[in-house]
């Protein structure tokens, strides 16, 4: 009686820690010609921190984390992302209510066919998991192969689609998938700004002001200060870590021991030749 107390009280208090009103947004080709995805989550847990280990896609190259609630002074942290198969993961403690994850990889192939998966899931249960799936505007046959809920646009006129994934289980995984063709080769701001170059003949219609979206639902309608702050940091640290992945190692010349890169054949400081 004893031992099956335990393992119910043990039960009890794994099932204390969870995430909870999740909403991750997915960009595809919006800003750069990878994916974007940002995943933002309420932590509900008797005692903190919290150990949370999120599954990302094997293409997964960047991951930045934002404790907290996001301003134009939060510190973006980036985070070393764990190999596996078939997925990938980010571990990280977290002492604050809420938190945000910024992905970036690249999953596309040569060509126009444009192929994606995001698998949900964490070492804790995710409940009340929503996501938006931006449609880039020059896709063409765009498909998810999971049911979507709604659609919705911003301000741009940009769609998204709405999808209403549940509760997820502790080491539970969902994955949703998404397919279309690309024939520009541009991303979604490219074209846009390809459109506003071209001159403007035609009468424009007159616009219906509908009823405004949810401040939560999409990450464009948030404040753009606090974003647009985000948004720089978390670029110019995804572009320097790129940088710093194709730059030459350097070592050393084994007859005056200065540096030299990897791709140098003979040593600038004194001549001899690198093998």
């Amino acid at each position: 009686m004893k031992k099956i107390f335990f393992i119910f009280f043990c039960i009890t208090i794994l099932n204390s820690q969870h995430l909870d009103g999740i909403q991750i947004n997915i960009y595809p080709e919006y800003y750069f010609a990878g994916v974007m995805v940002e995943m933002e989550a309420i932590v509900e847990a008797d005692k903190k921190p919290v150990s949370i280990s999120v599954i990302l896609p094997a293409e997964a190259d960047s991951v930045f984390l934002v404790k907290g609630i996001p301003s134009p002074n939060s510190e973006v942290l980036p985070l070393m992302i764990k190999d596996g198969a078939p997925f990938k993961s980010v571990d990280f403690e977290i002492a604050e209510p809420q938190f945000r994850l910024f992905a970036f990889y690249y999953p596309f192939a040569e060509g126009h066919d444009r192929n994606l998966q995001w698998p949900v899931g964490a070492n804790v249960d995710m409940k009340n998991v929503h996501m938006a799936v931006q449609v880039p505007i020059m896709a063409e046959k765009f498909n998810l192969t999971v049911d979507v809920e709604s659609e919705e646009k911003d301000q741009q006129g940009i769609s998204f689609k709405i999808i209403h994934l549940g509760d997820i289980q502790a080491h539970g995984i969902e994955t949703v998938a998404v397919s279309y063709l690309n024939f520009t080769g541009l991303t979604t701001m490219e074209n846009l700004r390809t459109q506003l170059e071209q001159p403007q003949n035609e009468v424009q219609p007159q616009i219906v002001e509908q009823e405004k979206p949810k401040r939560h639902t999409l990450l464009l309608w948030e404040p753009l200060v606090i974003l647009g702050v985000l948004f720089s940091v978390i670029s110019v640290l995804y572009y320097q870590n790129q940088r710093n992945e194709k730059r030459p190692l350097e070592s050393l010349c084994p007859s005056c021991e200065k540096p030299v890169k990897s791709n140098d054949k003979f040593c600038t400081n004194c001549g001899e030749k690198i093998q």
